[in-house]
């Protein structure tokens, strides 16, 4: 996460805890190294995050909404199904490009989350997921592109999704080219032309 002059505390302290989770995992992150961290007492750190766990919530459900508040006009605007797609991809990457560090911690550690929390999580996912879904779907019904399944769905989304492991703004390519490249693999295959 990019922490800026202007960020609440809160944010500050989500930043600071994605770095921890980053370098260390979830649990080789404890309560007092956070405190530390961001300069607060144990009493104020637990008044601003509730728990550690909570604040691997927030990280992750901020990015999803966020997620999905950029791909929802995208689906539904008004470009032929193969350009949503484009559209899709571009923002996914370049929201993982942004905060590359925050998907990983969010990938990687959700499993640590409480049924209830990963219940939601869950369901933002598919929120997400389904987004997708439906502009595949237009595709197929348009003739772009043959009928693709759930499982298919969230294979291209893994696709996606690894970038954020690697993918950085300060390197060659932009996520928007490797957006472009990955939907180009995508629909054509690897089959010569």
């Amino acid at each position: 996460m990019v922490v800026r002059d202007d960020d609440s505390p809160r944010e500050r302290i989500l930043a600071e805890v994605t770095r921890l989770f980053i370098e260390n995992g979830y649990h080789g992150t404890g309560i007092q190294e956070i405190s530390d961290a961001v300069g607060l007492g144990r009493g104020a750190l637990y008044y601003h995050i509730g728990s550690k766990e909570r604040l691997l919530f927030e990280i992750s459900m901020s990015l999803l909404q966020e997620a999905i508040s950029l791909a929802r006009p995208v689906a539904a605007g008004p470009d032929a199904p193969d350009l949503k797609l484009q559209g899709l991809a571009r923002d996914l990457l370049r929201h993982h490009a942004v905060h590359g560090d925050g998907w990983s911690v969010a990938i990687r550690e959700a499993r640590f989350l409480s049924d209830v929390h990963r219940k939601e999580i869950n369901s933002a996912r598919d929120d997400y997921e389904s987004i997708w879904r439906g502009v595949m779907d237009e595709g197929s019904a348009a003739g772009l592109w043959r009928r693709v399944d759930d499982l298919e769905v969230r294979g291209i989304l893994g696709m996606f999704n690894s970038s954020a492991r690697w993918m950085r703004l300060d390197r060659p390519l932009r996520p928007e080219e490797i957006a472009d490249r990955y939907i180009a693999l995508l629909l054509d295959g690897l089959r010569q032309q």
